[in-house]
């Protein structure tokens, strides 16, 4: 019997038939054909009592000989050997899901066929999320009508290793407006059917593949086991469990085990799991949509959502309150043009309700560590739903399309996480200030003093004035003798990249009777986002040395009456660079966190800038050094006339008596430099003090670890 004949008439072959054929050449064609003969099925349970399924499962065998690919029943048809036969099974399993359904191009009301053939030992949830899937998604918002439906789970005879799952479901489309809605709804929600059931597929392949000897299952799960209380009863939730469970051994073990206990639990309780595996990964699923699933391949979408769904539940299972960044690197091919490009997904916690992190910032960090590569357009994924867990996903390529080398995977996956956690940005409510008009009017009478001679150059005060969403601006008092030749100050300022606005301009007295002292207060405002550091905080320093620096190029030399000392500040922390320029672009903010640290404030620009990198080096190494957190770390070392100190501590509490215990030593101001800096778990504070007198240098020790 021909291909065409067998799968135009299969749907009415069923054992009962065939035995009731009268002519015995056509039901023996049938009966041998090795078609019909490897897809034999067996149901994967035990029939009831006096019970028959030889018709569903005649049935059964029929639809799926009609739903499999043309070329596959071929190679079926050609295949002799065991092996053969097992690797056309190998190509049926490639296809999985295969989800039809019947014709559509009939009169409502008719009642059409709904099919899915899917692996059963990784999804058994499905039948439940099929029907509900049918019933909430198929026409969107309205639940449709199910006649009734037919399911198995079953192995093939010739092929025992996997177990399948096959239902159908009869559906009724009643009107016009069904029909309508559910043709041009049925191609994505068969799309989006199967990339769910491949994502879980692939969330549970990473558990059950992973590779634990039976011991060391054993002794987790012995560890454990009288926490889990896992019951019989059908309504227990094994991923509740699994949270409760997953969080008891988070204390004690790292977070690999975690992996560990999640397949454990699978293990043992698949059936509930992968219940709530899928309603969680088809919420995650509908963000992918439109342009971004048509040039990417399901199975690596799948391999997204399932990846996320993991780090997600290691995440929410971390016990301590820390950043935590989780990174997946995932290479693929895009369908329009087969080139190679990285996909990279980042899941991380929120400690705070204000925080933001966004695309630019992770395409920033990136570009920090490899220079060579470019954003694939439209490949930015997000999923912000949860309060405390927020995900990620975008793809990059080399700019020359070449290959990432597992060097470059190396530098991505060890300086990445460092990145994202400074990078994330805290939003902070604006301040309403308005302007202080006494304050104003006192600093133009101190400035008009400062005007005596006739050869006085302007004076200048620069304060904050105000941010907006791109702007920084600055309120300038500036005080000027009009000579002859002096131009207007709207003049002035035709031609440059500051924003000027003229609040007040007027004579305040004259000198020596003859020139007018020219009071004018007026804003300046300049695009703040080249003063934002890394983890995007405004350096004010910077962005008003900026305004000194242009407005010395507008009105002249002036004298910047309250920008002496930030002046030098800035001179020596340039000088400071200087210095190491081997200094990583990422560490420059924690750098100058350092520098502005030091007080007494004068010190950051008379002290000897070679002492001050090796105090900033001295500082940074104790830093990355691990601590327990019940404990303090103390570093002392003499270099020349100075006696560094640098102590170490998870808990602020002990630093701040530190701090007072080393305070009341009554050390001039000029002896004793400190430097102090908090980041997240890490309370690292500095002591320089510039003796080489012994008992000051046990004096201060010896304070420092009584307060310890």
């Amino acid at each position: 019997m021909s291909l065409n004949i067998l799968k135009n008439n299969i749907k009415k072959i069923t054992p009962e038939k065939i035995s009731n054929i009268a002519h015995p050449t056509i039901k023996q064609s049938i009966i041998e054909n090795p078609i019909f003969e490897h897809l034999k099925i067996e149901p994967i349970f035990d029939f009831p009592p006096n019970y028959n399924l030889s018709n569903l499962q005649g049935s059964i065998e029929s639809l799926l000989i009609s739903i499999i690919p043309e070329n596959i029943l071929l190679d079926f048809e050609k295949a002799s050997s065991q092996e053969e036969i097992e690797k056309v099974f190998g190509k049926v399993n490639e296809k999985m899901p295969i989800i039809i359904h019947s014709n559509l191009s009939k009169n409502p009301p008719f009642c059409f066929s709904f099919c899915v053939f899917c692996f059963s030992d990784l999804s058994s949830g499905i039948s439940r999320f099929i029907t509900e899937m049918l019933n909430k998604w198929l026409i969107p918002g309205k639940s449709i009508d199910i006649n009734g439906h037919r399911s198995i789970r079953f192995k093939f005879k010739n092929f025992s290793i996997r177990k399948y799952y096959f239902c159908e479901y009869f559906i009724n489309i009643l009107t016009d407006d069904e029909l309508s809605l559910i043709k041009s709804n049925i191609s994505n929600f068969i799309n989006e059917l199967k990339l769910i059931i491949l994502s879980v597929q692939r969330a549970s392949e990473i558990n059950f593949n992973m590779d634990l000897s039976n011991s060391e299952k054993s002794k987790i799960i012995e560890k454990n086991i009288s926490n889990l209380q896992l019951k019989n009863s059908s309504a227990s939730n094994a991923l509740n469990q699994m949270q409760i469970f997953l969080s008891n051994i988070s204390k004690e073990k790292k977070l690999n085990d975690i992996t560990k206990n999640l397949a454990m639990l699978m293990h043992k309780k698949p059936q509930e799991f992968d219940r709530n595996i899928f309603d969680s990964l088809h919420s995650t699923s509908l963000i992918f949509k439109g342009s971004f699933t048509t040039i990417r391949e399901t199975s690596h979408i799948s391999k997204i959502i399932a990846e996320k769904y993991f780090l997600k539940k290691q995440i929410l299972n971390q016990s301590d309150k820390k950043r935590v960044v989780k990174l997946k690197f995932l290479k693929t091919r895009l369908k329009d043009s087969k080139r190679e490009v990285l996909g990279i997904l980042i899941v991380m916690n929120l400690l705070y309700d204000s925080e933001v992190f966004e695309k630019n910032y992770i395409i920033k960090s990136i570009t920090e560590i490899l220079n060579n590569i470019k954003y694939v357009k439209n490949s930015y994924i997000t999923d912000l739903r949860e309060d405390k867990v927020i995900s990620f996903y975008l793809e990059i390529e080399k700019i020359k399309k070449t290959p990432f080398t597992q060097r470059e995977l190396s530098k991505l996956e060890k300086n990445l996480p460092t990145s994202f956690k400074v990078k994330t940005k805290k939003l902070i409510n604006p301040i309403f200030h308005p302007r202080n008009e006494e304050e104003i009017l006192r600093n133009t009478v101190v400035l008009t003093k400062q005007l005596n001679l006739v050869q006085d150059i302007p004076q200048v005060i620069i304060s904050y004035d105000k941010q907006t969403s791109k702007e920084i601006s600055f309120l300038v008092i500036l005080l000027r003798l009009i000579k002859k030749n002096t131009p207007p100050l709207n003049d002035l300022f035709k031609n440059t990249f500051l924003k000027f606005l003229l609040d007040e301009s007027k004579i305040v007295e004259l000198l020596k009777n003859k020139y007018p002292k020219e009071a004018n207060i007026f804003r300046v405002s300049l695009n703040k986002f080249a003063f934002l550091r890394d983890d995007h905080s405004l350096d004010l320093r910077q962005a008003r040395q900026k305004v000194a620096k242009e407005l010395t190029s507008v009105i002249g030399t002036f004298r910047d009456f309250n920008g002496g000392l930030l002046s030098k500040q800035c001179e020596a922390l340039d000088a400071l660079k200087k210095l190491m320029p081997n200094l990583k672009k990422a560490k420059e903010p924690f750098l100058e966190d350092f520098f502005y640290s030091i007080q007494p404030a004068v010190m950051q620009s008379i002290l000897d800038t070679k002492m001050v990198k090796k105090f900033y080096l001295m500082f940074d190494n104790q830093m990355k050094k691990s601590i327990d957190k019940k404990n303090a770390m103390i570093r002392a070392k003499q270099a020349g006339n100075y006696y560094f100190v640098m102590i170490k501590t998870a808990e602020v509490s002990l630093k701040e008596e530190i701090i007072l215990a080393v305070n009341k030593l009554k050390f001039a101001s000029y002896e004793l430099i400190s430097s102090s800096i908090d980041q997240m778990d890490k309370k690292t504070l500095g002591y320089i003090l510039l003796t080489n007198d012994q008992k000051k240098k046990d004096f201060l020790i010896k304070a420092i670890k009584k307060a310890i």
